[in-house]
């Protein structure tokens, strides 16, 4: 039994070079594929991020337009939408305002990258829209 345990052992081959060389080379082909696709994911990861910001903002902006409509006062310009505390606060630890917003937009930072955006006026039938242009 010994014998035939050391004779398979003795049988037994490792990988040539040839096979080890091919398999680096596959493995180099599949990280020269996958690294830029990572990359994409992460650049439509952070705008898919800075869309859902926007979306806030307009949804915000509608909410705070039905308490201005609904108010004993009413809707008399767009600074009675703008002008409450709520509007443009606390999108999230990831985002700050580069520049603060203003009636006619303002610009977002979401981890390093500036995002500038702009705003529409709400009128007395329309709240005001934010949009990534």
């Amino acid at each position: 039994m010994k014998k035939e345990m050391a004779r398979s052992l003795r049988s037994q081959q490792g990988f040539t070079l040839i096979e080890i060389i091919a398999v680096l080379v596959l493995l180099g082909i599949l990280a020269a594929v996958a690294v830029p696709k990572y990359m994409d994911l992460t650049v439509e990861a952070t705008n898919k991020a800075v869309d859902a910001a926007v979306a806030e903002l307009s949804s915000r902006e509608a909410m705070i337009f039905g308490k201005v409509l609904l108010s004993s006062a009413g809707y008399t310009n767009d600074a009675s939408v703008t002008g409450h505390a709520d509007y443009t606060t606390d999108l999230g630890a990831d985002f700050t305002w580069a520049v603060a917003a203003s009636a006619t937009g303002g610009t977002i930072t979401l981890k390093g990258t500036d995002v500038v955006l702009t705003r529409t006026a709400s009128t007395a039938t329309q709240p005001g829209r934010w949009i990534r242009p």
